[in-house]
């Protein structure tokens, strides 16, 4: 009889325990709808910066790949046992085309999540496709193709002092910032254009078509 007393005794004490804690104890509120949005984009946002890196880390091992293959294709090369021809030396390395490098594109290069311009990775080649530093003027050339006459929107002339300023060796190349010069026109088609002149007046081009879009920043903000 004792013991059911004291059991019993002891249930209401735990139960009266249980009753002042859940006093204690606020409810849990809803969460607001600015709050589930805010979390959303949180998670959007963490997705985005992680394919970003992907992407960068694959065009960056498909440059280096890019650069093994060159090496072996010249270790492979068949010897020449006739005497060579005496040519000037740099007619040995003459350039024979430039080319904008796989991680050009529009980027955030503050860190604010907006875009801040083009971030432009070119390169000279030889024949053989072996880049080459050399110097030269560039100019960079954004066009409008979405109307009836291509119109240039922004242009960045860079001395051939200043390019070289922005040479990298890892992937070879030089590498330049173009920061937007006026308005955006968000989601037209654009051509991308580089002239390169070297230091024997020699005239390179090359282009590529880009649509204004950035999905890491507001537009027209």
């Amino acid at each position: 009889m004792k013991r059911r007393i004291v059991a019993v005794m002891v249930a209401l004490v735990f139960a009266s325990g249980c009753a002042a804690l859940a006093r204690l104890v606020p409810p849990s509120q809803p969460k607001t709808p600015e709050e589930r949005l805010a979390e959303e984009n949180e998670r959007l946002k963490a997705i985005y910066e992680a394919e970003h890196q992907l992407n960068m880390r694959l065009a960056y091992e498909l440059e280096i790949a890019r650069i093994e293959i060159e090496k072996m294709r010249a270790a492979l090369a068949p010897v020449d046992t006739e005497p060579a021809e005496t040519v000037p030396a740099f007619e040995d390395f003459e350039i024979a085309r430039i080319r904008f490098g796989l991680l050009t594109g529009i980027s955030d290069w503050t860190g604010d999540s907006a875009a801040d311009g083009f971030r432009v990775y070119l390169a000279a080649e030889d024949a053989d496709g072996t880049t080459l530093k050399r110097k030269g003027n560039v100019r960079f050339e954004l066009i409008d193709i979405t109307g009836p006459t291509r119109e240039v929107l922004m242009s960045w002339p860079i001395p051939a002092e200043e390019l070289a300023a922005e040479w990298r060796s890892l992937p070879p190349g030089f590498r330049v910032r173009l920061p937007w010069q006026d308005e955006v026109p968000w989601g037209r088609e654009v051509l991308l254009r580089a002239t390169f002149t070297d230091a024997w007046g020699r005239v390179f081009q090359t282009s590529r078509i880009f649509t204004l879009e950035y999905s890491g920043s507001p537009r027209n903000e």
